[in-house]
């Protein structure tokens, strides 16, 4: 174990040559020369998939489901609205009492409003009411003569609006929403 200049050869601390030098045979296991494995010994690592996409795709998915769910409420309300606005509701005036009323105000179709004045007693009138608000209302006005007078509002047999005064020019206002 003299190197040509006749010193001793240097040994590892497990004593196996420096440099790969070895009198026969493979390596001992567990030294490697330089530092690496042997190839091909130990198999590779597999490869981390990557999770990005994955993650893009379901917020992408969670997106899509809320855009989708807001344009289905949407057009779930648009169709309610224009349904609402289409319909067409029959409301019943009646203006009841004593005598003449000096003058009768109603709302008729689209927020339309008309006047009767001097009309006996009782006073009825049925309209159709269409459009997206179906806002009704009636006022009455007593004469000088005075005496009760009573309006009232209905839609089928739901009374929507009513009221009572007494008196000279006494007045009564009903109003009301004649929609479902």
């Amino acid at each position: 174990d003299q190197s040509p200049q006749g010193q001793p050869e240097p040994q590892s601390p497990q004593g196996v040559p420096p440099q790969g030098q070895y009198p026969q045979g493979p390596p001992p296991q567990g030294y490697y020369p330089q530092g690496m494995p042997p190839q091909g010994q130990y198999p590779q690592p597999p490869k981390k998939k990557t999770k990005w996409p994955w993650i893009l795709g379901g917020i992408l998915l969670v997106i899509l489901l809320i855009v989708g769910g807001c344009i289905a409420v949407l057009a779930g309300v648009v169709k309610s609205v224009d349904d609402e606005s289409k319909s067409v509701v029959d409301v019943h005036y009646e203006v009841t009492g004593t005598g003449l009323a000096s003058s009768v105000i109603y709302t008729g179709d689209n927020m339309n409003s008309a006047q009767d004045t001097g009309v006996p007693l009782p006073w009825i009138r049925d309209v159709k009411i269409s459009g997206l608000l179906k806002f009704v209302s009636l006022t009455a006005s007593n004469g000088a003569e005075g005496g009760t007078i009573t309006c009232k509002i209905t839609r089928g047999v739901t009374v929507i609006s009513t009221q009572t005064a007494n008196g000279p020019y006494a007045s009564v206002s009903c109003s009301g929403n004649a929609g479902k």
